[in-house]
């Protein structure tokens, strides 16, 4: 039998919000030289990116590792096939 994750997301129940509620989630950027050191290490390369600056379909030649609470996406290949 396979395991399989499900991700539960609370429903809006509406008005009022609180300060806590509207307050933006914090994204520590990390500095673009140690994410080259991170990708190096991983994938012997430094083709990577910040989630920010690509969509999707940039992501169909060349998968890549997602590291979704730092915002970077690490590719497998070191060029797109």
């Amino acid at each position: 039998m396979d395991e399989f994750e499900i991700e539960w997301i609370p429903e809006d129940t509406g008005a009022p919000y609180t300060e806590i509620d509207m307050a933006k989630p914090e994204i520590s950027e990390i500095p673009s030289h140690l994410i080259d050191k991170i990708c190096k290490k991983k994938f012997g390369h430094i083709n990577w990116a910040r989630m920010s600056q690509i969509g999707p379909d940039d992501l169909k030649g060349n998968p890549g590792e997602i590291d979704y609470p730092n915002g970077i996406i690490y590719f497998k290949h070191k060029n797109f096939i």
